[in-house]
């Protein structure tokens, strides 16, 4: 199974020199024979905690378009363009071989990592009192067969979101018994509902050495961005079809932030770990460098500067948030230019006791009105065409891609620990 580790990383390379990116990197260079081509570990610009491990994937230069295979790991140079060469005479890195590299990832993976394919039990009974008089507890089982039990002074439900159905079930209860719903039980089933909710949990099991591997949370994640993505095609169509379409415009903007929020977080989340464990980049290297693509050809990333998530999010969220959030007329900041008289009675409080700061103020006449006038925003305006959106969905398809292999990977390197224990 270490040879398919090797196998695996030797195979993302190739799908990398294959690619028209690389290809056009190439045409612009003058590759010379036993020259060493070093491969970035880093694509998208992060905005993460963790730093890019000093190791890279590095090939040399056989002659045009001949690469030395299977590659090599260097270390010593940092570099920030996705590729750098280097000629033979010129001073080289310190590289050791594949083999060993990943023979030391192994020893150093951890168990952590292993979150990306842990799967959630999701069984854990919550309960919560009713402050009624007449009425008890709630519990919230999401194993129970059936939708909402109830009995004297106690019920239990298979989900707390739906309140006006729970509550539904509580009135048919106290119907088929003959007795009258007390008065005030709704709000106080409702404060308890609240309260199951805030404490919402489950378990996430990390799946031991040797034991068999089922659906995991990367999975999960997958199939709902895939179903998102499904829908975000359909709009698509609409709107290419009728740029006016405003409702087709609507669905496109809120399934475009809803993805840009959540999915770039767990995008952050996977960068960190081949950060930390860089064994799991080299083996999804193609499909880092395929999504970093994909950010380089939206219309407002069309440079040899690193595609940045952060840039992303905000024209995504400016977008959404011009359409959605600009009720107001209003697509400028506006100056309101005062009087003297506007601040008459002006006073300034200043050395307040300690710990109480905020009470060092300008206060005048009318500042409550201006408190409240200060309360206004608007959302910047950004107009974003139907070519971003198209290519977006490009975008969507290159993260899916990227969590499935990290998630396909991770299993591999979890049997391959149990095999090796």
């Amino acid at each position: 199974m270490s040879d398919f580790i090797e196998d695996t990383i030797v195979e993302q390379v190739i799908l990398i020199t294959q690619h028209d990116g690389f290809k056009e990197w190439e045409a612009e260079q003058q590759l010379k024979g036993d020259g060493l081509v070093i491969i970035n570990n880093s694509f998208v610009f992060r905005d993460v905690n963790t730093r890019k491990a000093d190791e890279y994937v590095a090939f040399k230069i056989l002659g045009a378009g001949n690469y030395n295979f299977p590659p090599e790991i260097s270390s010593g140079p940092r570099i920030n363009s996705d590729f750098k060469y280097l000629p033979a005479n010129s001073q080289l890195p310190t590289t050791r071989s594949l083999r060993d590299a990943v023979a030391e990832g192994k020893k150093h993976l951890g168990e952590l990592i292993f979150v990306l394919i842990g799967s959630i039990k999701d069984d854990l009974i919550l309960t919560e009192k009713v402050v009624h008089a007449e009425f008890d507890e709630i519990s919230w089982d999401p194993c129970l067969i059936e939708p909402v039990n109830v009995t004297p002074r106690w019920m239990e439900v298979r989900q707390v979101h739906d309140e006006d159905a729970i509550w539904e079930s509580l009135v048919s209860y106290y119907n088929e018994t003959g007795l009258t719903v007390p008065d005030g039980l709704r709000e106080a089933v409702g404060v308890a509902l609240d309260k199951l909710q805030q404490n919402a949990a489950a378990d996430l099991t990390i799946p031991k050495a040797g034991e068999s591997l089922s659906e995991g949370i990367t999975e999960q994640i997958v199939a709902v961005l895939k179903e998102q993505m499904k829908q975000y095609e359909a709009a698509l169509a609409r709107l290419l079809v009728s740029p006016g379409d405003t409702a087709a415009q609507n669905e496109i903007l809120r399934l475009a932030y809803n993805f840009a929020d959540d999915a770039t977080g767990y995008l952050r989340f996977i960068v960190s770990v081949c950060d930390l464990k860089p064994l799991v980049l080299w083996g999804t290297l193609f499909h880092h460098f395929n999504l970093s693509e994909a950010f380089r050809h939206l219309p407002w990333a069309r440079s040899r500067n690193k595609p940045s998530m952060k840039n992303y999010i905000d024209t995504v969220s400016d977008a959404r948030n011009s359409a959605f959030h600009n009720l107001f007329p209003f697509r400028k900041s506006l100056n309101v230019r005062l009087s003297n008289s506007a601040l008459a009675g002006a006073e300034l409080r200043i050395f307040s006791e300690h710990g109480k700061k905020k009470e060092n103020v300008l206060s005048y006449r009318d500042k409550p009105l201006v408190d409240i006038l200060t309360e206004f925003t608007r959302a910047r305006e950004r107009q974003v065409t139907p070519r971003f959106w198209k290519q977006n969905f490009e975008v969507m398809q290159r993260t899916i891609e990227l969590f499935e292999a990290t998630a396909n990977f991770v299993k591999t390197l979890h049997q391959i620990r149990a095999e090796e224990q």
